[in-house]
């Protein structure tokens, strides 16, 4: 059955308005051009505005269209809109017209891939707590495929936001920078019936991997900007690239971050686009 190599990027933020990041996609396009994985899979955010300005999404499905091997996305808050606050919709919560949007240009927010060995698992995170009927069929799509995937066979969840952390970053993060309760504690109990599962996301603009005994989580750099620390504390490395993922018959992971050729390494500041200020 052989491995599977996988480029994982997040948080391109492609927009008109953010010329650095389409040169910093480029930068990506040449890697995977020499480097030739089998796939790449986009956890979100890929683009600035796209949830306000259906146009960002119609041309970052174009610069998507120029990678040289197949490709798998799905959406970030940026893309779609994000999850309620607290329980409390506004102007930047997600809406069934917003994802429609997605889905109409990049494709399906949510899919499942087998591959290698694997079974690939992709969520729209940001309908968790939206009260869309979208949020209820995603629940009973995804306990379906638990349902109908083989006994034992290794999985690998991809989502925008984060799953978890250690209990006190947890404490103390602003609401929206993790999966939000009750979805979270749903789905680690999800994952608890799969064998050794993978989380893949991206949102914090930093790489990090963190390793429980029943769980791995592997945070996908920005290709685009990082946050300054006088707005996000370093929780992993602060830097532009991809993560190299490489998913190996026998159940196994590997996980690396790379910094492709040309990327420049961006930090935000008062003439970069704000991603946090529409």
């Amino acid at each position: 059955m052989g491995e599977l190599r996988a480029i994982v990027t997040s948080d391109t933020h492609l927009s008109p308005r953010a010329p650095e990041a389409r040169a910093n996609w480029d930068a990506v396009l040449g890697h995977v051009d020499r480097t030739r994985p089998d796939l790449v899979l986009h956890v979100g955010d890929l683009t600035l505005d796209g949830m306000s300005d259906a146009r960002e999404l119609d041309r970052a499905r174009a610069l998507l269209d120029r990678l040289s091997v197949p490709w798998y996305a799905v959406p970030g808050n940026h893309d779609v809109g994000d999850n309620p606050v607290n329980g409390h919709a506004n102007d930047e919560t997600i809406t069934s017209e917003g994802r429609q949007s997605w889905l109409d240009t990049i494709g399906p927010d949510r899919w499942a891939i087998n591959r290698a060995g694997w079974t690939l698992l992709a969520l729209n995170t940001q309908l968790f707590g939206s009260g869309l009927a979208a949020e209820a069929a995603q629940w009973d799509w995804l306990d379906d495929q638990l349902e109908s995937m083989p006994a034992g066979q290794p999985t690998v969840m991809l989502m925008h936001k984060p799953l978890s952390a250690p209990h006190a970053e947890l404490a103390t993060a602003p609401p929206y920078r993790f999966v939000p309760q009750p979805a979270r504690q749903r789905l680690e109990r999800w994952l608890d019936r799969r064998a050794a599962p993978l989380v893949v996301s991206g949102h914090v603009h930093q790489f990090r991997i963190l390793e429980t005994d029943a769980r791995r989580d592997v945070w996908a750099p920005t290709t685009w900007a990082v946050l300054p620390d006088r707005f996000q504390a370093p929780f992993g490395v602060k830097r532009c690239g991809v993560v190299s993922l490489t998913l190996t018959a026998d159940g196994q992971t590997r996980a690396s971050m790379l910094e492709p050729a040309g990327i420049d390494q961006i930090t935000l500041t008062d003439d970069i686009p704000d991603p946090y200020d529409r």
